[in-house]
């Protein structure tokens, strides 16, 4: 093989592909990346079973052929060249990277041995703005479980239907609902994608206009755009009927200027974590909501102005499921629906329907 690309470039593809190379793995393969040229481009690839990934770049094809290269020292070498073109050359078993004044030589593996990276099936497929679908990992994601008690858990469902797509988490304690109008559609059922996928697909892909589109497999699912192709295996299992555990009507309604409550939580729940329970109690009166919180190295207390409808409400939370969605808000005033103060308590923006977050209060038995 021998090659001629920009180091920049190529970085920037082997930094995508690496979010997908094992750590640590039996098939020493997959710890490393694979490099394949074809035509005037080189494919760089990257596969830990669950997740693999490819990235195509241009590049002066002088000799073909593929290698294996291993990804942490790959990268490393990389990141420490001058911005330059770099010129790439195998000798025996070794590949020979120039890039200004510097030289460096690395081993490689025999690319034989790399897995095909999964076909995707297009039968059922979705298309839309790479921005709506990082704003709905990003506003869904962090509601997974992180227990491997219920597997299917660990994943974020996706539902589409012709030109609706939703995305829906939980973890038992919180759950997540967004939705959006997308480009196109079809009907793909129930599928279950691993949060950790959806995670990387949201930090790889540019948070911009361009389009994206999903092809849905019965047990993979690819996400191509822009040069990059993502593919993760779905979940199996049924997922829970979520829809019958939403409240439908609310005793105590109050809306609040999204930034001043964060601003509380965040102040009330550095002491809240010291009793490593982060609970803070809430006080729902006419038009203040009181924020507490308690620990034995001392109190916090917070008011901030509300519009209330319906009953005063006591009521406490952890701090941090409250503060996971609040950052993820971006609208400037946020509405809390409630019943009691051991019901699941809806929050979501004043305005739209495309946002909703579910989470159950804490019970306890401290008075504010």
């Amino acid at each position: 093989m021998r090659i001629v690309c920009e180091k920049n470039e190529l970085q920037r593809c082997v930094n995508i592909v690496s979010k997908a190379v094992a750590a640590k793995s039996t098939l020493y393969v997959l710890e490393g990346i694979l490099i394949r040229t074809e035509e005037d481009k080189i494919t760089l690839y990257g596969n830990d079973s669950t997740l693999s990934i490819k990235c195509e770049m241009k590049a002066d094809i002088l000799e073909a052929g593929e290698i294996v290269l291993p990804a942490r020292l790959f990268g490393e070498i990389l990141g420490k060249f001058d911005e330059c073109e770099i010129s790439m050359v195998t000798e025996g078993n070794n590949m020979v990277m120039e890039c200004g004044h510097s030289k460096t030589t690395l081993c490689y593996m025999d690319a034989a041995q790399y897995p095909d990276f999964p076909q995707c099936e297009k039968q059922n497929s979705a298309a839309m703005m790479v921005s709506q679908l990082v704003s709905m990992i990003d506003q869904t994601v962090f509601a997974t479980s992180v227990s491997e008690d219920k597997p299917i858990l660990t994943g974020i469902l996706v539902e589409v239907e012709d030109t609706q797509a939703k995305l829906i988490a939980l973890d038992g304690y919180r759950l997540a609902i967004r939705s959006e109008t997308i480009q196109s559609g079809t009907d793909i059922g129930e599928i279950v994608i691993p949060a950790r996928s959806m995670r990387e697909i949201a930090r790889i892909l540019p948070d911009d206009e361009s389009s994206v589109r999903l092809y849905f497999g019965e047990k993979m699912v690819t996400v191509i755009a822009d040069g990059i192709e993502i593919a993760t295996r779905v979940l199996q299992g049924d997922y829970v009927k979520y829809k019958s555990i939403l409240p439908s009507e609310f005793a105590t309604r109050f809306v609040a200027d999204k930034q001043s409550l964060q601003n509380a939580l965040e102040r009330a729940s550095i002491l809240a974590r010291q009793n490593k329970t982060s609970i803070v109690h809430m006080s729902i009166d006419g038009s203040v909501a009181t924020i507490t919180s308690n620990s034995e190295v001392g109190q916090a207390r917070e008011e901030i102005d509300i519009s209330l409808t319906g009953k005063n409400l006591d009521i406490a939370f952890n701090s941090r499921y409250l503060l996971d969605v609040l950052k993820e808000i971006d609208d400037e005033q946020i509405v809390f629906d409630m019943n009691t103060n051991i019901s699941p308590c809806m929050i979501r923006p004043a305005a739209g329907e495309s946002y909703l977050y579910m989470v159950l209060p804490v019970k306890t038995n401290n008075a504010i």
